[in-house]
């Protein structure tokens, strides 16, 4: 790749951001389509690589930083945006990089190549990353990287004990070992888009919330939702126990289709479209979700634009449209969009958004 380059396909068609990919250069997030306009929140832009180590070092762990190539000209830049025991990162050092923390010991991090390539080997697992592959690195075991020089990583740190004591609640018992999640993460399956879009809409509310006072309540619901993604998207050894937990287990094309919404709720798509994609036929898909889930495919659609325009409404400020919201949670009718929403949460979207 040379020269200035805008990827508007990745993760399945989601428009993310604008890339100068020559080593050395930030990347100029598209407007309205950031991760939380980090573009406007730079934590810091170094070329020294003590301060660089130091500065990382403050938000995530002390590591060792080295230059592995020929080019060794540091030019690194840090965006972050905190919530409470959780932050939306993006990092990138402008050159190759090998990064050895250790145990990250306090907290999971979630890596989102948006350019570039590295690799992650995390205990006895190892990936090759890149935007189509990302990476989760689990707390208890030993953590190497090699960053390429055009590399850029979106982070996403999640304190450990607060992950753990999530998962205990929902599984109503204390944990037996800690918490381990497979390394590497398929961005482009239904989980993955899922969880980006998740980090996306978190990342992009945080920033809002940042200077607005008492929001710690709407920044705790907001990564209670980061934790409960990313326990049930993401494979980890308390999966089987989280699955036995339902009432019933559905047939893989049910579930299949239940993580096709997830990432698509705000899109037009028709039954057709869940059933192409689980390789059935709309009514096998039908049947099952009958069967297991005792409603209608497409009224579980309905079920999760409503939950997501809810959770949207209550985060938002006072000032935004409940048209916006009803349209980013795919909604198109927006008179029936309040008769069900008032119907399914007893209250209308404006007097939700009005808190």
């Amino acid at each position: 790749m040379t020269g200035a380059h805008v990827r508007n396909d990745m993760l399945g068609g989601v428009s993310h951001y604008r890339v100068v990919p020559r080593s050395g250069h930030k990347p100029s997030l598209l407007p309205g389509l950031s991760i939380g306009t980090l573009g406007e929140r730079l934590l810091f832009h170094t070329r020294e690589l003590d301060e660089a180590r130091e500065k990382v070092a403050a938000l995530y762990t002390p590591h060792r930083l080295d230059f592995t190539g020929r080019h060794r000209q540091l030019d690194a830049y840090f965006y972050h945006t905190p919530l409470l025991r959780t932050s939306v990162n993006c990092l990138g050092y402008g050159s190759d990089m090998i990064i050895e923390p250790g145990d990250l010991q306090s907290f999971f991090l979630v890596q989102m190549p948006v350019h570039g390539k590295a690799h992650a080997a995390c205990g006895n697992q190892a990936v090759d990353s890149d935007p189509e592959l990302g990476s989760v690195l689990s707390p208890t075991v030993p953590t190497r990287m090699n960053w390429r020089a055009n590399c850029w990583q979106v982070q996403v740190r999640l304190d450990r004990a607060f992950v753990e004591r999530y998962l205990a609640n929902l599984l109503e018992r204390p944990l037996t070992e800690p918490l381990m999640f497979a390394l590497g993460m398929d961005m482009r399956s239904p989980g993955g888009l899922a969880w980006w879009n998740t980090v996306r809409y978190v990342a992009e509310q945080a920033h809002l919330l940042a200077d607005l006072p008492h929001a710690s309540s709407m920044l705790r619901q907001l990564e209670h939702l980061l934790a409960s993604s990313l326990l049930h998207l993401q494979p980890h050894n308390y999966s089987d126990q989280l699955l036995k937990r339902e009432p019933c287990i559905a047939p893989r094309h049910v579930k299949r289709a239940e993580e096709y919404i997830a990432a698509h709720f705000n899109e037009n798509i028709t039954i057709e479209d869940i059933a192409t994609h689980c390789g059935v036929s709309a009514r096998t898909l039908y049947r099952g979700f009958q069967e297991f889930r005792q409603v209608a495919p497409m009224q579980h659609l309905k079920s999760v634009r409503l939950e997501m325009a809810h959770r949207m409404l209550r985060l938002a400020d006072v000032s935004d449209s409940v048209t916006r919201i009803a349209l980013d949670a795919g909604f198109r009718q927006l008179g029936r969009f309040a008769v069900e929403y008032r119907r399914h949460f007893g209250e209308s979207p404006s007097d939700t958004l009005k808190g």
